[in-house]
């Protein structure tokens, strides 16, 4: 069982309670009414006691994070998170909250109620404004139950991380390519000849290969993948981004490139100066291209990021 600090803070709703309390009071003292004296001991104990119930309402829970697509900078991370309830008591009334949000309700996503020895999945956003690699720390569980007079909360560590690429933003034209024979590269994208199955969409990509009947049907965005030999290979230098004004711009410039590389099917490769990638397409190559913008200032980082979709825990 866990043994995690529970902290408790009134509500709002505590202001309207002291006001009753208040005239509760007066009513009581300025008549000698007994009754009003009971019923004022009365609520004012069953204040106590819905701290109490709120302060054990969140003992002996347990938190487990999942799977962390990466994002582009400016977008939202996706974060799941199954809240475990391993004792014997079910729970309810029970919400996550991002580290620092606890009174903020809007970003706080509800769990429902959970059974004893049961379990409840939620899906936390996380904005993600800075390239780079991303860190959760510790994310909060709390509740208002029963009466919503206290909000308790407990810290849950995540120690997770996940990829931020870089903005796919600029204006240059992609590079011209070198136009390959049939047998030069063969490899995975969206503009080969032969299907060859589906992925989970990513943003800033073109909607042109999605799968909308899978979309119709109630499933998430799917993009259709062909294999083929392409016409062309393009290679994307940040030698080629160098005029451009801050760090920042040029990276996004080369991820532009590489959204744009990947959508029309091309076999792209990256030269950065601590990185190299050969010409290649897929869903792999894209991210550990992009993975390497991401990295730009951890050299040692850039040519092996973490695996697209992995939430990597903190050493």
């Amino acid at each position: 069982m866990s043994v995690r600090r529970i902290y408790i803070l009134p509500t709002r709703s505590w202001v309207v309670l002291a006001a009753v309390l208040a005239a509760m009071w007066y009513a009581a003292l300025s008549q000698s009414n007994s009754v009003a004296y009971l019923l004022m001991f009365f609520l004012a104990s069953l204040v106590m006691v819905s701290a109490v119930h709120a302060h054990f309402a969140l003992v002996g829970l347990a938190m487990r994070v999942g799977r962390i697509e990466p994002v582009f900078a400016g977008g939202v991370a996706s974060v799941p998170i199954e809240v475990l309830n391993p004792t014997r008591r079910a729970r309810q009334a029970l919400s996550v909250a991002p580290n620092g949000h606890v009174f903020r309700e809007r970003a706080h996503v509800a769990v429902g109620r959970l059974e004893p020895g049961g379990s409840g999945s939620v899906t936390l956003a996380m904005p993600s404004l800075r390239r780079g690699r991303a860190v959760i720390q510790r994310i909060a569980i709390t509740t208002v139950y029963p009466l919503g007079f206290f909000r308790s909360w407990r810290y849950e560590p995540a120690d997770a991380e996940y990829l931020v690429y870089p903005a796919p933003r600029g204006t240059l034209p992609l590079p011209e390519g070198a136009a390959l024979s049939s047998d030069a590269v063969v490899g995975v994208g969206a503009g080969g000849d032969d299907y060859s199955g589906v992925r989970l969409y990513q943003s800033g990509e073109s909607q042109r290969h999605v799968d909308w009947r899978a979309v119709a049907r109630g499933q998430s965005l799917l993009v259709k993948q062909f294999t083929g030999t392409g016409s062309r290979r393009v290679f994307l230098r940040h030698a080629d981004v160098a005029g451009l004004h801050d760090l920042e711009a040029q990276l996004s410039q080369l991820c532009q490139w590489i959204v744009e590389a990947d959508a029309q099917g091309l076999a792209y490769g990256l030269l950065l100066p601590h990185f190299e990638a050969e010409p290649a397409r897929g869903y792999e190559h894209r991210h550990r291209c992009l993975g390497a913008l991401a990295l730009f200032d951890e050299p040692n980082d850039a040519a092996n990021p973490a695996q697209p979709g992995n939430a990597t825990r903190r050493k």
